[in-house]
């Protein structure tokens, strides 16, 4: 998961430690958040028998994790929405990579159901039944705290050492709890589907806007956009500049000095966001006409409305 201009990876230790290495570069403008998360399950993991998440990791690439906003995730619709339940926590700083971190317990209750980094109003928190149908699980680093964003945030470079992401129980034996799942194993329903089928269910509509969807949430031009954006912010230049005079270095270098294939890429891409953008044209304005109407639905109804999406 890449918010903005930053981006990170999850993986296997390279060092050989029996666990996992979350580790990326986080910018604050653009974005402000990295996550990771499982596929969307085809078969949900039942976890009502137990009372929480319980993580073991520890921060390694710096001593000021509290500088960041540390969250875990838990997805209980089968759907594409940007709502999940989500609870809040500092992993211990290791300075020793051959020390175990000590565990850190998330209880159910802990989790609150947010959109984008804001909490939903008016929502009871995530309970034991409702983790009886959970479709993900995932962490997310961002400089959205519980006020909105962090004003010490610390951007750049991260590293998170995962030892074990599972679940506890504090009111049963082991062996009263029935046998349970493992992720790997939901995850396992999903191989041989295709990459559209694990992302969640789909309607009919959904499925025809499929392709304008697709093009008008592109990830790679959305980050070309936040890229241009920052350079104008940072340094005062009009859109041009931005596209064609800073741009055009960054691709010559990262080309190796081709200057000639930097200016093809350059028109390719010019030609591919024009093409988007009017394609998704009117994609976007039922998306904002369906946005005011739910909005309306919503104040007729006196309730809340919910955040924005940042």
């Amino acid at each position: 998961v890449m918010g903005g201009i930053s981006s990170s990876t999850i993986a296997p230790d390279p060092g050989g430690r029996e666990c996992l290495v979350w580790a990326g570069k986080c910018r604050a403008e653009g974005g402000g958040f990295a996550g990771a998360r499982s596929v969307s399950l085809q078969t949900p993991l039942d976890l009502s028998s137990f009372d929480g998440l319980a993580l073991t990791c520890g921060f390694e690439s710096d001593a000021e994790p509290e500088r960041r906003t540390w969250k875990a995730t838990v997805r209980t619709q089968n759907d594409r929405g940007e709502m999940v339940y989500q609870a809040t926590f500092t992993p211990p700083v290791v300075d020793d990579d051959k020390k175990t971190p000590r565990e850190t317990r998330l209880p159910w209750n802990a989790f609150r159901l947010v959109r984008g980094p804001t909490v939903v109003p008016d929502v009871p928190p995530l309970s034991k039944e409702q983790c009886g149908s959970v479709y993900g699980l995932g962490l997310i680093m961002s400089r959205f705290g519980a006020r909105g964003p962090m004003p010490e945030f610390r951007e750049g470079p991260f590293r998170l050492a995962v030892h074990a992401f599972g679940v506890y129980c504090e009111t049963k034996t082991f062996d009263e709890i029935p046998e349970t799942k493992t992720l790997l194993d939901a995850a396992s329903s999903n191989l041989g589907k295709r990459a559209s089928e694990n992302r969640g269910t789909r309607n009919v509509v959904t499925f025809l806007l499929s392709p304008l969807i697709k093009l008008a949430f592109d990830e790679k031009r959305r980050r070309r956009k936040r890229a241009r954006d920052l350079l104008k912010k940072r340094f005062g230049v009009g859109a041009f500049r931005a596209r064609f005079s800073f741009g055009q270095k960054l691709k010559t270098k990262r080309r190796g000095g081709d200057g000639l294939g930097a200016a093809a890429e350059g028109a390719r891409e010019l030609i591919g966001d024009i093409v988007a953008s009017g394609l998704t044209l009117p994609l976007r304005l039922v998306f904002i006409l369906l946005a005011k109407f739910a909005r309306l639905v919503r104040a007729v109804k006196g309730q809340k409305q919910l955040p924005k999406m940042r």
